[in-house]
């Protein structure tokens, strides 16, 4: 993929969630940030990643699968243009946060990545290269 093609999806196909990416990229301007993939990354003080369109933040622990998982994530978005909030966003932030998904996944040992829209983002991730 062509980093050109991606940054003209993601303001366009993948507005909406760009556009919010891009409200937080200016709300965590002062924290350190780093090109990925042709996507601008974020380190932020918070536990989790969250992807909105071209924008990544990844906790200062992140490593290597995060990355590539949250990228993941933003190849999703242009996959799926103005659906991504409903189809994976919303989701994706309810399965990583709410309470009750928590006691699920420990009570029963089930993996965060086991659902259809994080194991889609594992390999999108991993597969996608852009230049």
């Amino acid at each position: 993929m062509n980093k050109k093609f991606y940054t003209l999806a993601q303001w366009t196909w993948g507005l909406p969630q760009t556009l919010a990416g891009a409200a937080l990229y200016l709300a965590c301007r002062k924290k350190p940030s780093f090109d990925y993939k042709g996507a601008k990354v974020t380190v932020w003080n918070k536990d989790s990643g969250i992807s909105l369109g071209k924008f990544i933040f990844v906790p200062g622990t992140h490593d290597q699968f995060l990355l590539d998982h949250e990228f993941g994530h933003s190849v999703q978005s242009l996959i799926l243009g103005p659906a991504y909030f409903i189809l994976v966003g919303a989701p994706s932030f309810l399965w990583n946060r709410l309470p009750y998904f928590r006691r699920l996944r420990k009570k029963t040992g089930r993996s965060y990545y086991s659902v259809p829209f994080e194991k889609s983002a594992n390999k999108l991730g991993r597969r996608n290269t852009l230049r």
